[in-house]
């Protein structure tokens, strides 16, 4: 097996493993985490990031809503290959 197409079937069980194991963090756990992200950069530019909102109708037909959710293994993996800083300089305007 060449070194090309075993590193891209390395990538993509590590990926596929990361995806299985995913745990979604709060943006004040994200940033416990990460330290080079701030709850003021995420409050500005999370909308840039992978995240998710938990949502849902009460009885009354009320909506409610709870705070953003990061993957968090999803954004280790973005700040170790580089694609984080990337996100961050290009919203920075750098």
């Amino acid at each position: 097996m060449d070194k090309i197409l075993r590193a891209e079937i390395v990538r993509e069980v590590r990926q596929a493993m990361m995806e299985v194991n995913e745990r979604y963090v709060t943006a004040d756990e994200l940033c416990h985490h990460i330290g080079t992200l701030t709850k003021r950069f995420l409050k500005e530019h999370g909308q840039m990031l992978d995240r998710t909102r938990i949502e849902w109708t009460d009885s009354k037909g009320v909506k409610h809503h709870q705070e953003w959710l990061y993957p968090l293994n999803k954004m280790k993996l973005m700040l170790a290959s580089g694609q984080l800083k990337e996100l961050i300089e290009t919203t920075n305007g750098s």
